[in-house]
């Protein structure tokens, strides 16, 4: 690895610095693993060796150890997310912190929040977000699960009606929440003897005694069992059987119900704010996916780059796996991957905060455009990131099956973003939708803003006759190009998808019904390319600002292009290729495709070190910083449990009385 870093031709320190929030940021960040490294419930020795039970409780006493470090020394919230990444040992809080304090926030009002967030932030009680049920995930309106107001208790009956209506999936909800923000339909008096049902509203729900942690009366709870990762994390099952709630319970920050019972809507501007809690969780959601990434890939490039494979001839070295054409074209696209999402998360977050301070205001009108772009961008993000983990594993050979090399654990607790908050291809159809009526507002002469301006030009852009102008390899090597082959992809992509859904509608576009749902793929598919779209532009706006602002990171420009392009290219991703070039165009595109692995190769480990990972963090035996790869999982395989005996565990029982009875014979 020394040789490979010796090859850089860009300043990694000051990348890193960038990629971390600065050099006091960054320091912090290595000085943060060290410290949680000695700590008992940060020690990661034995984390790949652990029972379901000792996950569990180990995931517990981490979160709770960074939970009492942040009080006694008074660190900040964002110090606590710091070491939360770091230890890296999902447990019990995770919705807690990440859903159930900011729901509070963002959906309670002035007096909830001053009830809860004492107790939330003093961890007096613990809270879980339970929407998810077993009939419902991803359409919320299905939600089964009932409050119902009774106005002679001024209280709310929480009931589930059906089997399916268990609550299922939610975090930390199996064994130790006390508490849950219960999305249940509000039924309230019509004032005709019976009750009408507003929807989904949220309520902050007790589900456990506070002295003896068992259920309430009327709270049936448990642990789902066994999931293909995330052992640490007790996800749970709840049902419940006319469970009463004041009605304070329900939040009111937007919408409300008074002491008589009359339902109080949120003013037309802010319907939708509701859902910011969903939207904010998705935008989190887009940032880590470049973190994760990032990770898989230091540990597979590193690997490559010591690992060594097939001597060219007698009496010469083996060549590095890394270079080999087929890994570098797996590898480096995937490097490039990791830094668009990366900007992409810091983007997202950017957009979220900007609506923040919008919805503080009463401005509400970017909302839709943020519900579309965080649900499409969560579905191609984590696509991205979980099937380049396993790409990442797959180039590691038999050691990336090995849970030392960090892979298989990074996957299996990983993998799950594809469906949690939001089934990626239902999210897909979300932001299809939010195209195709743009579109049609541009047919009837309104301009379209924000991300799907380019809508503005779709006449033009699908105009018969029109193709890309790309000349050879050289122009495939300008971002611009592969820009507007991505722009004419998604307009195409929008656009056929519209034409379907109206001709299978009698001309009108029907969102819902037949018309809609026989009509998915080309929705989904318009959605992936508007996504991949407004991914490579921010890449590119990103690298521009890396090499042109402040403090200039001297990245030279074929790297910040090889960067951007193999992203945009690699795989075709969106779809550009059909109806766009000639089959000369598409030979060019392959050819320039193919400079830019062997232009970025001797960048690549100097690009995985930018992240500034400490081994604390990748806890890798292959994606060690040192490259003692070998070393490395010959002294993680002796911390096996089964290695604590010579004879082994099966010895006396099993093994003995067999082999005695065949040496008598």
């Amino acid at each position: 690895l020394a040789m490979e870093r010796r090859k850089a031709t860009f300043n990694v320190e000051e990348l890193s610095y960038v990629l971390n929030g600065g050099k006091e940021q960054l320091e912090k960040k290595m000085r943060f693993a060290e410290m949680l490294s000695k700590t008992s419930w940060g020690d990661k020795s034995r984390r790949y060796f652990l029972n379901r039970e000792e996950e569990y409780v180990g995931a517990l006493k981490a979160a709770l150890g960074i939970w009492c470090k942040m009080k006694s020394e008074r660190l900040s919230l964002s110090d606590g997310a710091l070491m939360r990444t770091l230890v890296d040992f999902p447990g019990g809080l995770e919705l807690h912190i990440g859903m159930f304090i900011p729901s509070i926030l963002s959906q309670g009002s002035a007096e909830q929040q001053a009830k809860w967030m004492p107790l939330c932030m003093g961890l007096k009680i613990i809270g879980t977000y339970a929407q998810t049920e077993l009939g419902h995930g991803t359409f919320v309106r299905g939600l089964e699960t009932t409050a119902t107001y009774d106005k002679q208790t001024q209280e709310f009956v929480v009931h589930s009606p059906t089997l399916t209506a268990t609550k299922w999936w939610p975090g930390g909800l199996g064994k130790t929440s006390t508490h849950a923000i219960v999305m249940a339909r509000l039924m309230l008096p019509d004032g005709a003897g019976g009750v009408r049902d507003h929807g989904p509203h949220g309520f902050v729900v007790q589900i456990r005694d506070m002295d003896t942690h068992l259920p309430l009366p009327g709270v049936s709870i448990g642990d789902i069992g066994p999931k293909f990762g995330f052992g640490g994390v007790d996800n749970g099952f709840m049902s419940f059987d006319h469970l009463r709630i004041p009605r304070d319970a329900m939040l009111m920050r937007f919408s409300k119900v008074t002491p008589e019972g009359v339902y109080v809507p949120p003013p037309p501007s802010n319907s939708k704010a509701s859902y910011a809690t969903m939207v904010f969780v998705r935008a989190d959601i887009v940032k880590n996916s470049g973190s994760v990434l990032a990770r898989a890939v230091t540990i597979a490039t590193r690997y490559a780059a010591v690992r060594r494979q097939t001597a060219p001839g007698p009496g010469q070295r083996e060549l590095q796996v890394l270079d080999y054409q087929n890994c570098a074209a797996t590898l480096l696209p995937l490097l490039a991957a990791a830094y668009a999402l990366t900007f992409m998360g810091e983007d997202m977050m950017g957009m979220y905060r900007k609506f923040e301070a919008d919805r503080d205001a009463g401005r509400f009108e970017g909302l839709p455009e943020l519900h579309a772009l965080s649900s499409g961008l969560k579905a191609l993000c984590t696509w991205i990131a979980a099937d380049g983990i396993e790409e990442c594993r797959r180039t590691c050979g038999g050691h990336g099956y090995s849970r030392l090399s960090g892979l298989p654990t990074l996957f299996a607790s990983y993998v799950q973003n594809v469906t949690w908050e939001g089934d990626n291809n239902v999210l897909c159809l979300q932001t299809a939708r939010f195209l195709i009526k743009a579109l049609a507002g541009v047919k009837a002469g309104r301009r379209v803003e924000g991300s799907a301006a380019y809508l503005n030009d779709a006449a033009t852009e699908l105009a018969p006759g029109r193709r890309c102008a790309a000349a050879g390899e050289a122009c495939w090597l300008r971002p611009e190009v592969a820009a507007a082959a991505l722009r004419h992809a998604a307009a195409r992509s929008c656009a056929t998808a519209a034409e379907t859904l109206a001709a299978a509608s009698g001309g009108r576009l029907v969102f819902e019904g037949a018309p809609w749902n026989s009509n998915t793929v080309d929705s989904i598919r318009a959605a992936k390319a508007h996504c991949a779209l407004v991914l490579h532009g921010t890449f590119l706006a990103s690298v521009a600002r890396l090499e042109a602002g402040a403090g200039a990171i001297n990245i030279n420009t074929s790297t910040a292009a090889a960067l951007a392009a193999l992203f945009a290219l690699e795989g075709g991703r969106g779809g550009f290729l059909a109806g766009t070039m000639t089959a000369a165009q598409a030979g060019a595109l392959r050819r320039a495709h193919r400079g830019l692995l062997a232009a970025l190769r001797p960048n690549a480990v100097a690009l995985v070190d930018a992240f500034a990972f400490p081994d604390y963090l990748l806890h890798s035996a292959l994606g060690r910083q040192d490259g003692d790869v070998y070393r490395g999982l010959l002294d993680m395989a002796r911390g096996s449990p089964l290695n604590d005996t010579e004879e082994g565990p099966a010895w006396l029982e099993v093994l003995r009385p067999v082999l005695a009875a065949r040496s008598r014979m």
